[in-house]
């Protein structure tokens, strides 16, 4: 035993293996168990605490060994990262292979792990929702916090039962869109409705939902978000950017985007800003990334061009 280890137990060790009825018991110091050497089964479940069986030596190779963590807690898994995992190979930790015996009992403790863990239909359907998120988020690539933000939204409509009778496609979108807007992230509806392969009207139908039974309260998005994103996807220059974002702040500063559509505004002013600056867009590309009509562009233009005189 190493300098710095001690094993303290107060129930006595196993003297034979159940299964080969070996007397080559031993204790893994590692796993806390008693192990046959012979088989490789483990003699004894009982499980003994850090400060019961080894201190553990307090250097600086200790903290930086990451093999005694698991994975971290998430919410946008069903089962937060804390569930048991019984791997599907048949062999010990020795590498052996296992008895025949042995492998019926393994395979019927992994189909009643399955079982333990997706015991209600709630936690049926937020394994189901969660896989729906995750695929999502990737696609629209939200960030982490997003996600969490989502996950949260989505359990506690599932908790108030919102899911029973309901498309569950739809409140995932409705989660992903309400956690954009709570952390200011700038997606559109149409974006959310594109990646779930549903509609507009679906989408925020349950949205609507979600925000009248919990409650929630969302932050109003900015203009200057919906120019960088309708810019950021024409691949428009910096410099037209820029200036839109200049053009915003004027529109802003006499008060003419109170009651306005923030996208048909961004818009505007973007296609402005880009005859400001001698770089060729046409009406219809800014009309369709934006989501507006022609005819809500143009009048939008109209009442900057009269207001500020651009």
């Amino acid at each position: 035993m190493k300098s710095g280890e001690q094993q303290t137990h107060s129930e006595p060790a196993p003297t034979c293996c159940a299964q080969c009825e070996g007397d080559t018991v031993i204790f893994d110091m590692v796993s806390s168990e008693f192990v046959c050497s012979s088989c490789g089964c483990v003699a004894d479940d009982r499980m003994f605490g850090a400060e019961n069986t080894i201190s553990f030596q307090t250097n600086n190779s200790e903290y930086s060994d990451r093999t005694r963590t698991g994975m971290p807690e998430s919410l946008a898994v069903h089962h937060r990262g804390l569930s048991t995992l019984i791997g599907i190979g048949d062999t010990d930790a020795r590498g052996k292979i296992l008895e025949p015996a042995q492998k019926i009992k393994m395979q019927r403790l992994r189909t009643w792990n399955n079982r333990s863990q997706l015991n209600n239909s709630i936690s049926r359907n937020l394994e189901k929702a969660l896989k729906f998120l995750n695929n999502f988020g990737d696609k629209l690539y939200l960030s982490h916090a997003v996600m969490e933000s989502a996950a949260y939204i989505y359990r506690k409509a599932a908790l108030k039962k919102l899911a029973k009778g309901r498309s569950t496609l739809g409140l995932v979108g409705a989660a992903l869109y309400a956690a954009c807007r709570e952390t200011a992230t700038p997606k559109t509806v149409s974006d959310i409705a594109t990646v779930c392969n549903l509609t507009s009207k679906d989408v925020m139908s349950h949205y609507k939902l979600i925000l009248r039974e919990l409650s929630l309260q969302m932050p109003v998005l900015h203009g200057p978000d919906y120019v960088t994103l309708i810019a950021n996807r024409l691949n428009i220059s910096e410099r037209t950017k820029r200036e839109a974002l200049r053009i915003y702040s004027a529109v802003q500063s006499n008060r003419i985007s109170l009651g306005k559509n923030p996208r048909a505004l961004a818009g505007a002013v973007l296609y402005l800003a880009s005859q400001n600056c001698n770089e060729f867009l046409r009406q219809v590309e800014i009309c369709q990334v934006a989501d507006i009509s022609t005819v809500s562009l143009r009048k939008r233009c109209k009442e900057i061009k009269t207001t500020i005189g651009v």
